[in-house]
Formats: structure tokens, sequence, C-alpha cells
């Protein structure tokens, strides 16, 4: 998909700015959906052309002629889970069907097929989450649905663990995650696969392609 169009949902969030710089760098175009002139001003610095809008409201000119979705967004400690998780997720995957966008990648997190096991505080954002990852599944678009252990802000390491069915626990640098999502556009074995992702001990890219012979 090298030379495609990308929107990024969730653009200057802090998995999300990375996921634009990692496709600038890869030779995608990208159009980024911001909430503010100061946002859009910073993932312009980035090389991306940016588009201000709200999941819960207009957003959709940006995705015109774009050729996939990544959806970054998440409500933070501070946010509705239930409307930016769930219901603003749902409305960015109804709205590349209708546009005809075939190529969906969800970053979600670890943990949304057992929120009970997690901690009471994290409950809410598991289930939004779940809920949207249900839509996602239940489409005909062509997704991955990534779900990274605990985010951190330390350098990439490029090794990880990614798994079908993974029910440890683990964190990830929020680099490798994005490095995992721009890589998950080229590679087929990510495709209609939805995997945990942790550090580990695998290169990264190997990882990826091992995923459909280890579902298998």
């Amino acid at each position: 998909m090298k030379n495609s169009t990308i929107f990024v949902a969730g653009a200057h969030g802090g998995t999300g700015r990375r996921i634009v710089r990692e496709l600038v760098q890869a030779g995608y175009k990208v159009h980024g959906l911001v909430r503010s002139e100061e946002q859009a001003a910073a993932i312009e610095e980035l090389g991306a052309v940016p588009f201000i809008g709200d999941l819960n409201g207009v957003f959709s000119e940006g995705m015109k002629g774009v050729d996939a979705v990544i959806c970054a967004v998440g409500a933070g400690a501070s946010g509705n889970p239930e409307e930016v998780d769930h219901l603003g997720t749902v409305r960015l995957i109804e709205q590349s069907m209708l546009d005809g966008i075939e190529r969906f990648i969800l970053i979600s997190s670890l943990g949304t097929l057992a929120p009970h096991k997690m901690p009471s505080l994290l409950k809410p954002y598991l289930m939004a989450k779940r809920r949207a990852e249900r839509v996602l599944e239940e489409s005909k678009l062509n997704h991955t649905i990534i779900r990274p252990g605990g985010l951190t802000n330390d350098p990439p390491t490029g090794r990880v663990t990614a798994a079908v069915g993974f029910s440890g626990s683990g964190r990830i640098s929020r680099d490798d995650v994005a490095k995992a999502a721009v890589l998950a556009l080229a590679l087929p074995q990510t495709e209609r696969c939805e995997f945990e992702l942790v550090e580990g001990e695998t290169p990264l890219e190997e990882a990826l392609q091992s995923l459909r012979t280890a579902a298998k």
C-alpha cells in the first residue's frame, strides 16, 4: 500500500502522533483527524494533512479518497469511554463502509476479551473498546485489531510478543505499537486478524508475519 493515503483518527494522541510520523517516514500520504488548530499545526509539522473534527460530530471530510483507516482514539482518564472508544469508533467504522474504504486498523487494548480480570478502573474503557471491536469484527471491512499492553513512552525495542489469544500481561512502547500499525498495512498476515502485542524477544516484523501461521 505504499504511496497510498491513510486516514488517522486520534492523530494528535500519544500513539496517534507516532503513527503519523511512521507513516510519513514510510512514504504514505497522511490525513490526520485532530480537534483544534493547535493540534493541526503540530501534525502538519510531521508531514500530515490535518482535518479538524470529532468522531462524535463532523469528521468525514478527511476520509475522501483515502485507502485505509487507522483508528488510534482513546478517551483517556478525563474522557467518556462510551462516547469515544465505543460510539466514536463505531461511527468511524460506519463512515469507512459508506466511503468504500476497505482496510481498517484499530488500536484497541489488552484486556478487552476479559475485562473482569483487569483493574476496576479500566473496566469501563475495556468494555467500551470491546463493543467497538465486535462491530468491526462483524463488518465486511478488511480489519486488523491490535491489542497492546500497557503503553509506555520508552524508546522502541523492536522486539515483541504478538499472539492471538494471549492471556498474559505486559507493557510496550508506543513507538513499537505505531510501527506495528504501519507494518500491518503491508502484511497480509495481519488481515482479518486480531492479536495482542507486548514487549518480547521476536523482531517486530517477524512476529507479525508469524501471526497467520500461529493462528492456524
